[in-house]
């Protein structure tokens, strides 16, 4: 029978063996980690470690699509139902299976043999050996700690996947809705110039105008049309990109509410403000530093290496005269030639490059917050010129169909005042689209979301159809 020693050090092995894995966390709760780093980076309420049904999902897609849609309502569908993210997710279980495997013990070994002697009455020759790498005992605290300081760095790079997922709704969001701005607006354009060439056709007819003014209006025609058809591209490639972003069908982003572009906000920021936030809150910095940590445990570990391998274990045998020999056996590797001098110049190679890319990942976080702050405040000002510009422009058009009625102005002038007029809208909406996405771009770069507030601006007046006073007057006009 075995010895009771060998069966308690077996017994206790595999008690080892069965709790190793016990003090990780669990994936949930790794996913709400991430969820508490996306909520303070983006301000957007969300739990993805919520396992709901496709006809949950579909239904609270359609609350959020009650309403107009924001930006935030975007993030909030992408996040429910866009497939590239529940894979992202996913991937997460495969690096805790890693790191619960790298936190394993090895497995003991255990040999033994029985062998049957040619002599009569002898005993059959028994012979058991089991060992346990014993350095591997040593280094298991170490080698849990550095498993889990890489699962940390796993989530980090999960937060920073959906950081930079949820930038890319932002700013997709936004070329859309200016697109359908736009779009509107080019189309009650095309519809007035439509009016306006039937009417100078009727005049030419009539003898009111010469064909040179007709032409003309036709020349306007033609080019307000080519101006509605890039429109109507853009805005059909916009709602693309946005519904692959949500997960929609094209029926379903279809019937989705417009919301106009939001006014400015009052932003009032100090630059070292936004890069101290930056330096606090980056998630990439957040990466490299958990990154740096589990270097350092590397370096432990290999600095430690240096002490041989060496098994230990309980030898137990009964000969063929009866006689039983028993007794603890160990065997070593002699570090004579490979004293793992390379794994630890490795190591501290390691952790001198990691240093200098921190440092100048550091740097270039500063950068691209300078960078992000300067684009958003040009493209404020420019906003702010535009929305400024816009009524300067709709009195224009409105003193000269004033002087065109009165024949003091001709046909061409009035077009021309209307053409610039909605080129000044186009402007305004186009800076007002690219506020909002260096906005996005600035969050992304200092990590964290920033308040919005409203000022109390006039909303810019929607451009109106200059109307003939006469219209048997000698010039040519629009409706």
């Amino acid at each position: 029978m075995m010895d009771k020693k060998i069966l308690r050090a077996v017994i206790g092995l595999v008690i080892a063996g069965i709790l190793s894995p016990a003090a990780f966390a669990s994936t949930k709760n790794s996913i709400k980690n991430v969820d508490k780093i996306i909520k303070t980076q983006t301000g957007v309420e969300t739990d993805l470690t919520r396992n709901i049904p496709d006809a949950d999902v579909q239904e609270e897609i359609r609350k959020i699509l009650s309403d107009p849609l924001i930006v935030d309502g975007a993030v909030k569908i992408a996040l429910l139902n866009n497939p590239s993210v529940k894979a992202d997710l996913a991937q997460l279980g495969i690096s805790q299976a890693d790191m619960i495997q790298a936190g394993l013990l090895h497995n003991p070994k255990f040999s033994g043999f029985m062998r049957k002697s040619n002599q009569e009455g002898r005993n059959t020759n028994t012979e058991f050996e089991v060992k346990q790498d014993v350095m591997d005992l040593l280094f298991w605290p170490l080698r849990k700690r550095l498993a889990n300081t890489q699962f940390r760095q796993a989530e980090y790079d999960l937060a920073k996947t959906i950081l930079d997922f949820i930038k890319e709704v932002r700013l997709n969001f936004y070329t859309w809705q200016a697109s359908e701005h736009m779009l509107a607006m080019r189309r009650d354009h095309f519809k007035a110039e439509e009016a306006a060439l039937e009417l100078a056709q009727r005049q030419k007819a009539a003898g009111n105008i010469n064909i040179l003014e007709l032409e003309q209006q036709k020349g306007i025609y033609y080019q307000v049309k080519t101006d509605l058809q890039r429109s109507e591209l853009e805005a059909n490639m916009a709602a693309q990109i946005l519904r692959n972003l949500l997960g929609l069908t094209k029926s379903e982003l279809e019937w989705i509410s417009r919301e106009s572009l939001p006014d400015l906000s009052s932003d009032n920021f100090s630059l070292n403000d936004l890069e101290e936030k930056a330096m606090a809150n980056r998630i990439d910095l957040a990466v490299k530093r958990q990154e740096m940590k589990g270097l350092e445990q590397s370096l432990t570990m290999a600095q430690l290496d240096v002490i041989p391998s060496v098994e230990g274990g309980y030898h137990w045998e009964k000969e063929t005269d009866g006689n039983k020999i028993k007794g603890p056996v160990f065997e070593a590797d002699v570090p004579v030639f490979d004293r793992k001098q390379a794994d630890r110049l490795r190591a501290h190679s390691r952790i001198e490059s990691g240093r200098k890319q921190l440092e100048a990942l550091e740097a270039q976080i500063r950068l691209e917050v300078r960078l992000a702050y300067e684009q958003l405040t040009a493209d404020r000002a420019m906003t702010e010129t535009y929305r400024e510009a816009i009524p300067v422009r709709q009195e224009i058009l409105k003193q000269t169909l004033y002087h065109y009625n009165y024949m003091l102005k001709g046909v061409y002038d009035l077009l021309r005042a209307k053409q610039e007029e909605i080129n000044a809208q186009h402007d305004y909406i186009v800076a007002l689209r690219d506020y909002w996405m260096a906005r996005s771009e600035l969050e992304h770069a200092i990590g964290v979301s920033l308040p919005v507030e409203r000022p109390n601006v006039k909303n810019i007046e929607k451009p109106r159809e200059p109307v003939m006073e006469h219209e048997h007057h000698h010039h040519g006009g629009m409706k």
